[in-house]
């Protein structure tokens, strides 16, 4: 009787080892795909893209984002953002304090992380020397510029499925509150700002893409 009892305990011991260690598994979220490597592409949706500051607001319609050679499973992807000067209609693309903008990523990218759930985080990775700049321009003169360098945040992005088989895709959302860090430097003219720096906030969505080298699209989603 009491070897039986031992056995049992040995047993309910393993099956609990072994769901916690599924209950692990099934808890970590990863970007997948139907293939791998795969091709990445992105754009906005929503409202636009939102940056927030001391000096005023920057505000962008639409972007797009690109990565190529992603290999999944991997609970990281790193994409090349882009701001068109003008939309896909012809309109102007981005706005600054009340001005005319562009925004120029000078080579950096965002890296998104997926954690244990369906949130993570971003990082800003920027070459030495450059930073992510939005230029308000009226009149061919500069009224204001704001510089974000590298850098990086541990939470404020969410992730979710759309769509099913081959044209699943992943919709990612950035909320982040007052942490962005940013300076900003004057121009010339009526409406310039000042210059000085601070931390501002960001707010924006878009929806990511799977494809084949040879454009076919491939479903990616979250597991």
């Amino acid at each position: 009787m009491i070897r039986n009892l031992k056995a049992l305990g040995l047993a309910l011991m393993a099956m609990l080892v072994m769901a916690a260690v599924a209950a692990s598994a099934a808890s970590a979220d990863d970007f997948t795909s139907e293939s791998s490597p795969v091709t990445l592409t992105g754009k906005q949706t929503g409202g636009g893209d939102v940056f927030t500051s001391t000096a005023g607001t920057v505000k962008c319609k639409e972007k797009k984002y690109t990565a190529t050679g992603v290999a999944t499973p991997t609970t990281a992807v790193t994409v090349t953002p882009s701001y068109p000067a003008k939309t896909v209609g012809g309109e102007l693309n981005c706005t600054a304090f009340g001005f005319p903008a562009e925004v120029h990523t000078n080579g950096c990218t965002f890296r998104f992380t997926v954690g244990a759930t369906t949130t993570g985080g971003l990082e800003i990775i920027c070459p030495e020397g450059k930073e992510i700049t939005a230029t308000a321009v009226a009149a061919g003169t500069t009224k204001c510029t704001v510089h974000i360098p590298s850098q990086s945040f541990a939470s404020g992005v969410t992730y979710s499925n759309t769509g099913a088989g081959a044209t699943r895709e992943v919709n990612i959302s950035g909320n982040i509150s007052n942490a962005l860090m940013y300076k900003h430097t004057a121009g010339t003219g009526i409406g310039v700002c000042t210059t000085g720096s601070g931390s501002g906030s960001y707010a924006g969505s878009g929806l990511i893409t799977g494809e084949t080298g040879g454009g076919v699209h491939v479903g990616i989603f979250l597991s």
